[in-house]
Formats: C-alpha cells, structure tokens, sequence
C-alpha cells in the first residue's frame, strides 16, 4: 500500500508480488522413492552378496519335565536361585498314585462300614451264645433234678414200693437231657468258633490295609541333575504339569545358535565359517560367531523358522553357531529367541 502525504486524500494502490513456492511436497516424494530404490538394490544385491539362515538364540538349559501326567506339591527353593548338582528342587506326585491313594480312601469307607457289619456280626454271635448259655443252664438244673430223682426211685425199687421200669424211664430221661446238653455245648463251641475266626479274618485285612496305608504316604522328589541358575516355575505349587510340560528350566553359562539352512545353501556353509547374527530387538544389533558344527541330517524346520508367506523348504540342514572367543556374548539379554544368520558369499577362511 502506497500513501502520498502531499495529497489530501489517501488511496492505495494494490501490488500483488509473486510468492515463491516451496517445493517441500517433492522433496519428500524423492526421499521416499530413493528410499525404496535403495531397499530394493540392497534387496537385490544382498542375495548375490550374502548366504542366509534362520534359527534361535538358545542358552545351555536343562528343561526339567515328566513323560507321566504328576501334580506338584512344594517346590523346595525359590526361582532364580542358584543351585548345585544333588539339590532337592520340589516334591511330586503322580497321578498313579493319586489314583491309588483315592482308591485307598475308598477302601477305608468300605472298611468303616464292614467294621459296623462286623460289629453287628459280633452282636449276633454274642447274643446267641449267651441264649444258649441260658438253655444249657436250665437242662443242667433239670439233668441234677431227674439224678435225685432216679436216687429216690432206686430206693423205693430196693424197698419194692415200683418196678425197675420206672427206674428205666427215668434214665432215658436223664440220657435225653445230657444228649441235649452236649448238643447245645457243642453248637456254643461252633458259635465260639465262628466268632474267633471272624476276628481273625478281620485283623488279617486289617493289617492289610495299615501296610498299604503306609506304603502310599511316600513322598517323591525330584533331585537337580546337573548345576546351575533356576528359571521362573512355570506350574505353581498344587497344580497338575502334564505330560512332557516343561515344569522349569536350569540354565548354565554358555550361548549358541541353532540355524536351519536350506539344502541347496550346504556347499556355502563350512566349520569355523565366521557368520553375523541379527537379533530381533535394538537399533542395529548384530552379533558376531562362528559355525561350529554341521550336521550330516537333514531335519523337519522348527515351524516358527519357516516362512509361510513364500513356499519356504519344509527341510533343512541344522548347524550350531557360538561366539568367536568361545564364552558368551555379553549384550545378550534373553535367550530361545528367533534370529536370522548371514555370512559372505566370498568369505575365505
């Protein structure tokens, strides 16, 4: 806007000047195109330069676990602590002996409720003895009875006062009565008998089933076979760890790489072939290692080492990598973790 003071009236006059545009928007679009010509020249270039291998950072462990179904029932010392050779780790039970136990339990019901049979059994016994101490009583008393009264009838056959025969009824009489009393001493030996043998039979089973009692209340441990640092339980104390479930971990010093390669990479890997290793986290985290060992097997590719976006090999040949120096690598935080292995295609060693 322009203004003249000389005049007494101000007007302005409109000047538009020409703005220069910022070329920003092409600026980013070059960036990203460039970017993407680069990761695919490397793309491309890496497969001419480069061999690749898929495979997993692991760590010397021991994975404790059971080929039988068992129940934990304490553990005897604590994650992450360090524990020697011979250690007791925790106490267990399988599950043969749960059934057994239960079956045990059973078996002392039903022996409750025979011991009350028995009981009753006793009862019955008892009772019919003593009715039958009762009977052998009465023909005793009648047994003295017809005796004095046979005296006094053989005197009155000396004096002639009755005929022998009386006499000789009373003495059938009298064998009557000593037939029934042997006859019912007899059966109260019978029932004495069956009462002794009853309690017999009955401790017998009892014995039984105290030793059986005593031989289900053992307890097993597992001892540590080797030494090391212990990993986090994974069944808690009281829970049931199943078939082949991994129960803990005893961990050692000592890291390698277990990498699948493909059959057709074999004649590109050698032993004592330096490699580089990406691990999954961290700006530009590489390792540095060696192959140590290749084996003459092809095997089955862990799943999680096979890409399912291309027609990956199923197949592949299996070689451990560990650290150049032979110790560990030291900026390794964790372990059992997916890496991708690389080595020169011109590498001499």
């Amino acid at each position: 806007m322009n203004i003249d003071f000389t005049k007494d009236s101000i007007h302005e006059d409109l000047y538009h000047q020409p703005l220069k545009k910022r070329k920003w928007d092409r600026w980013i679009y070059l960036a990203i195109l460039l970017l993407i010509l680069f990761s695919l020249l490397r793309w491309i270039i890496s497969s001419w330069i480069f061999n690749y291998a898929d495979g997993f950072l692991m760590q010397q462990q021991f994975d404790v676990k059971f080929t039988n179904d068992i129940r934990i029932v304490n553990y005897h010392t604590t994650e992450g602590n360090t524990i020697e050779k011979g250690d007791t780790l925790f106490s267990y039970e399988l599950y043969s002996d749960l059934a057994m136990f239960k079956s045990l339990k059973q078996d002392s019901i039903k022996n409750l409720v025979n011991d009350v049979a028995l009981q009753n059994d006793l009862a019955a016994f008892e009772a019919e003895i003593a009715k039958k101490n009762i009977l052998l009583q009465d023909i005793q008393s009648r047994i003295l009875h017809w005796k004095s009264e046979r005296k006094l009838k053989e005197s009155l056959v000396y004096l002639d006062q009755i005929t022998p025969v009386e006499l000789s009824t009373t003495d059938r009489q009298i064998d009557d009565l000593q037939f029934q009393y042997q006859s019912v001493n007899a059966e109260i030996s019978a029932l004495r008998y069956q009462k002794s043998a009853l309690l017999s039979t009955n401790l017998k089973k009892n014995t039984l089933v105290n030793n059986q009692n005593k031989s289900s209340n053992f307890k097993n441990f597992y001892i540590s076979p080797i030494a090391g640092n212990l990993d986090r339980f994974r069944i808690a104390a009281g829970q049931a760890a199943y078939k082949s479930e991994i129960i803990t971990s005893i961990t050692h010093q000592g890291q390698f790489i277990r990498a699948y390669i493909n059959v057709e990479d074999l004649d590109d890997f050698h032993e004592g072939d330096p490699v580089s290793i990406k691990l999954p986290y961290g700006f530009n985290s590489e390792l540095t290692g060696k192959v140590k060992k290749m084996y003459s097997i092809s095997e089955i590719r862990d799943t999680s080492t096979i890409n399912t976006a291309v027609k990956d090999e199923k197949y592949g040949v299996v070689m451990d990598i560990v650290p150049i120096d032979g110790k560990t690598w030291e900026n390794v935080k964790i372990s059992n973790i997916p890496v991708k292995v690389r080595k020169l295609k011109f590498n001499y060693k």
